[in-house]
């Protein structure tokens, strides 16, 4: 399969994402971040994926204005954060103000929390704007999907953003979305921090065969198959080797193995159980340098 860097996927409304991009969860705003996205910039990436909650949208719009890369040509995801469901509009003005941009590619919904399909009514109405160019969910579970358009939904979401790695393929929410012309992001490829799988054994037997690492390996097996990734790397030299994707096809065969490692172990949040989660354990909203 003939990819590279520049290898996109077209949305359900015409709009091409790239199959791979930088995830800047977890990294710190100020020069943390802009050093990452400046370094994947300059290396090729096209996707850069945010949120609110990331505390990190000022420097990514840094970091941008800095590239000299025409805006059209980067593609910007970043997430509603759920205590700012009461007024989606204005906290997606509030991100566009930080990330120092007219429109995002992407607005999604981070989590499913209870009323999430009234808030999704609002995206449609931002979308028609144009302060969006696409609509999307994260977390979302088939029955979360089912029900905004039995609460009055129009627009089929372009993306679900969710946790996908060899051990929690989400093989049947991946097909449905498929048939429903919504196209999959994997977050978290290779597990989570502090409990990566990149030591698996079967991954191992084929790092040599490949002549590549696991990590990269893991990311052949989404975008080979369509599914974008946004892996979180932060130094240069992981930016270097996460891009590093496109001299090696992995067989049917290894796909399957890789798949077969599947055992439905979800590392985030149970989106079913997102409204149970105590707002104590929210991460905070910190001033960004």
């Amino acid at each position: 399969m003939a990819l590279n860097l520049k290898s996109t996927i077209t949305l359900n409304n015409d709009v091409k994402m790239p199959l791979l991009g930088l995830r800047v969860y977890r990294i710190s705003g100020g020069l943390d971040t802009y050093n990452t996205v400046k370094t994947a910039l300059d290396l090729g990436y096209r996707l850069i994926n945010t949120a609110r909650i990331y505390c990190n949208e000022k420097s990514v719009g840094r970091a941008i204005a800095d590239s000299g890369i025409p805006r059209e040509e980067i593609f910007v995801t970043t997430k509603l954060w759920v205590e700012d469901y009461n007024n989606p509009r204005q906290a997606l003005l509030d991100s566009l103000e930080r990330l120092g941009l007219d429109y995002v590619d992407l607005y999604l919904l981070h989590w499913p929390i209870k009323g999430y399909e009234e808030v999704y009514l609002e995206l449609e109405k931002l979308q028609k704007e144009g302060l969006c160019r696409s609509i999307g969910v994260s977390n979302f579970k088939i029955h979360h999907i089912k029900s905004l358009f039995e609460h009055g939904a129009t627009v089929v979401p372009q993306v679900n953003e969710t946790e996908i790695h060899p051990l929690n393929t989400e093989v049947e929410l991946i097909g449905w979305c498929r048939k429903n012309k919504i196209d999959v992001v994997a977050y978290s490829p290779f597990g989570s921090e502090g409990r990566l799988i990149l030591d698996d054994p079967r991954l191992i037997c084929m790092r040599d065969y490949y002549k590549a690492t696991a990590s990269q390996i893991i990311l052949r097996w989404c975008i080979q198959r369509g599914i974008v990734a946004i892996p979180k790397a932060n130094t240069p030299e992981k930016l270097e080797q996460n891009c590093k994707l496109y001299d090696f096809d992995i067989s049917t065969p290894d796909l399957e193995t890789i798949s077969d490692m599947n055992c439905n172990e979800r590392r985030n949040y149970d989106p079913d159980k997102i409204d149970l989660r105590p707002k104590i354990t929210y991460p905070r909203i910190v001033p960004e340098e």
